[in-house]
């Protein structure tokens, strides 16, 4: 509720520093800026699913082996984000500066889209994966890790950008209050997550899932249609 009323509040004053304050010119790139904030909240409901519901699956539904008889935790599943971020992010910023030095770096609302697709193309690569899963309904290692290097190539597209972006589109006398709102779609992407990944949820006895087919069928059910959500927006 106090995210619901936050949100009707800030939204409230920014439609009327726009109908007052601003130019056309001002009011089409505040607009944008909104429009690019509510992208932002589809993206990070399903970015943030790795710590729930990708986490969950990675340990009830995915083989973690690694070789030679050894193998990491679910947990452990959750490094993989943080590990292509570090080399990815030097990669993505020397590509913008190339494309930028000949003037073809991709406008913000088309990496906006490109992040979309890929986080949606990340649940995707699992659908896919379920196909191979073995005897005890698990997908091989190989089809997570994928799935969170699409997912972490779109943050790189949406995440800088658009920080970037707000402090561009705001109007002067209104972009700490932009910025807030940006964060504040983050708080929304939170909630929308959690009611994403509760679609997920199997039967447990002890922590242990009494049908692991059910629950790959479950999940992928769910991947699918949130796949289908990340790449429609």
């Amino acid at each position: 509720y106090l995210l619901g009323a936050g949100s009707i509040l800030v939204l409230g004053y920014l439609a009327w520093v726009m109908a007052t304050k601003c130019t056309k010119a001002e009011r089409e790139r505040m607009m944008l800026a909104l429009v690019l904030i509510a992208a932002s909240v589809v993206f990070w409901t399903l970015f943030e699913q790795a710590g729930s519901s990708l986490n969950q699956f990675a340990e009830r539904n995915t083989d973690l082996g690694i070789g030679m008889g050894q193998s990491i935790t679910a947990a452990q599943t959750q490094s993989f984000n943080a590990g292509f971020i570090l080399l990815g992010a030097p990669l993505f910023s020397a590509i913008w500066a190339y494309l930028g030095r000949r003037g073809r770096d991709p406008n913000p609302a088309v990496k906006f889209g490109l992040a979309l697709v890929q986080v949606g193309a990340g649940f995707f690569v699992l659908v896919w994966g379920a196909q191979f899963a073995d005897a005890s309904f698990r997908v091989p290692l190989m089809f997570l890790v994928l799935a969170y290097l699409l997912h972490t190539t779109g943050e790189l597209c949406i995440s800088p950008v658009g920080l970037s972006q707000m402090t561009k589109l705001a109007l002067p006398a209104v972009v700490a209050t932009i910025m807030a709102t940006w964060f504040l779609a983050s708080s929304w992407a939170q909630w929308l997550g959690a009611l994403v990944a509760q679609l997920t949820a199997s039967e447990t006895v002890a922590g242990q899932v009494l049908d692991p087919g059910k629950a790959l069928a479950t999940y992928v059910e769910v991947f699918k249609m949130i796949g289908l959500w990340g790449v429609g927006a």
